[in-house]
């Protein structure tokens, strides 16, 4: 198992062996975002501004799950090939679209799904359109 931590070591490795002592900036959306917080945490002196977009220190359970979903999204996919795809020359697009589909639900809050997806009449003429 590799976790946001042992990322973020081997990326301090790698910068070490390249000679970069201190980071500008480090910049981070969703699991990027996790490595930011975690070059702060670990490594404060070596980042001096971090920017974390919609990330979190830790998932839920529920965040989990769905990445569970996901992730047997992907690998029920008749494409996928237990990850060997590529030597098929193919890659799992089904299983991928469905992966993310399950993860735009996770980024949207109770009031966004409302919005987009709520029970509210959006006009006075409903055209059920199946």
């Amino acid at each position: 198992m590799v976790t946001v931590s042992d990322w973020v070591a081997s990326q301090a490795r790698l910068a070490d062996h390249l000679g970069i002592e201190r980071w500008a900036a480090a910049v981070g959306g969703s699991l990027g975002g996790m490595q930011v917080m975690q070059w702060t945490m670990t490594y404060p002196e070596r980042v001096a501004n971090a920017v974390v977009i919609a990330a979190t220190p830790r998932l839920s359970a529920q965040n989990i799950a769905f990445n569970e979903v996901a992730r047997q999204a992907i690998r029920s996919d008749p494409e996928f090939f237990d990850g060997w795809y590529a030597e098929h020359d193919t890659v799992p697009k089904r299983g991928l679209k469905l992966a993310r589909m399950v993860g735009h639900i996770t980024y949207l809050s109770e009031d966004a799904m409302g919005s987009k997806f709520g029970r509210d009449l959006r006009s006075d003429d409903p055209q059920l359109r199946f």
